[in-house]
């Protein structure tokens, strides 16, 4: 599945003394003062978000019965509820091994340690709107390997794009096989994937192409633009996208497992494959309105799906929204944020080489 490879960017037109990553950014030097700055912005997104989704958690227990959704809450067993945080950070850890094949794939060298750290960080950034502040994890990685940016970028465009795409083949084999919403899954799949085939296509690229003489600002986008499809184009390969799919697969039944164990907490015994149904939709509902972690959409898909696949109750279905999303979204956003505070560490100003392999 390569889109349109690009014959002027080989590699192998490059000076022979040159490795492909050993070009000293092109960029000014993002400083830690800035770095905090912007991180700040991203908490302020935070908090907002955390607002923002408190008034939902409130609207969604007003409309079960606020007093039941309690009750179901705060009688669910912890133990098994425990379950779900436990899936939900072991899928982050097979998403980090696809976050890694990428880095790998590029030819960055980033320990371990870093990479996991620079790859949880992005779930913090789920809150942000379309989940574009994860784009700050690849100026971490930029500090770190001293690439340029638009060379690193690709890795979270593919991360993003091929975690859609487990969640919309799940959401659309969950459909078929309990045969219901089989029309709306794939329309909301189609819908999705537009934007994602733009960014993905080097349609862009093409036409800055042939307009780069037109202007300063034109030949410095065309630049940026240049490298960053010379790297998509070596992620952008059907054996990128199996070996991708198969870090995605158990990551995806991992995150559907938070809802599974919720239900089992509350004293529902659910189906695995309508759990990965309601939770892979509700996910996909929640992208295509590019509303911070979704919020709203993606809660209110979540009740409605409950209720209709699971026959629940309203107030099992809003106390049960409530627990899922506390699992994923809220549980990442924390996970992610604290990792992003560390992270800052790595954005000094030295302009001593680090030494390789140091953690």
């Amino acid at each position: 599945m390569r889109i349109s490879s690009l014959r002027l960017l080989r590699i192998d037109s490059m000076p022979k003394k040159q490795s492909l990553w050993q070009i000293i950014p092109s960029s000014k030097h993002f400083g830690r003062s800035q770095y905090i700055k912007t991180v700040g912005r991203f908490r302020l997104f935070a908090v907002l978000g955390l607002l923002a989704s408190l008034g939902v958690f409130f609207a969604v227990a007003v409309f079960g019965g606020f007093s039941n959704v309690l009750n179901i809450i705060e009688h669910a067993n912890p133990y098994i509820y425990a379950i779900a945080f436990a899936c939900v950070f072991l899928s982050f850890c097979m998403r980090y091994l696809k976050w890694n094949y990428f880095t790998k794939r590029l030819g960055l060298r980033v320990p371990h340690r870093k990479n996991f750290l620079v790859y949880l960080s992005t779930n913090g950034m789920s809150i942000t709107p379309g989940n574009v502040g994860s784009i700050i994890a690849a100026y971490t990685l930029k500090k770190i390997t001293n690439v340029r940016f638009s060379k690193i970028a690709p890795i979270v465009t593919m991360q993003l794009f091929t975690d859609f795409l487990g969640f919309a083949l799940f959401a659309l084999a969950a459909a078929i096989i309990i045969g219901r919403y089989v029309v709306y899954v794939a329309v909301l799949d189609a819908v999705l994937m537009v934007p994602f085939m733009l960014i993905l296509s080097p349609w862009l690229f093409n036409i800055l192409k042939g307009r780069k003489k037109k202007g300063p600002f034109l030949r410095r986008l065309y630049s940026h633009a240049r490298h960053y499809y010379m790297s998509q184009n070596s992620l952008n390969r059907k054996g990128v996208y199996l070996i991708s799919l198969a870090f995605t697969t158990p990551a995806d039944i991992l995150n559907s497992m938070a809802l599974y164990f919720s239900l089992l907490a509350v004293g529902i015994d659910p189906r695995i494959i309508a759990s990965i149904f309601v939770f892979s939709t509700s996910q996909i509902f929640g992208m295509i309105t590019a509303l911070p972690g979704g919020i709203g959409a993606a809660d209110a898909t979540f009740v409605a799906l409950l209720g209709g696949v699971f026959h629940l109750g309203s107030a099992l279905s809003s106390a049960v929204t409530i627990m899922t999303r506390l699992a994923t979204l809220w549980f990442g956003v924390a996970v992610g944020i604290i990792a992003l505070i560390y992270t800052i560490r790595y954005w000094n100003n030295s302009k001593k080489k680090r030494t390789e392999g140091k953690g």
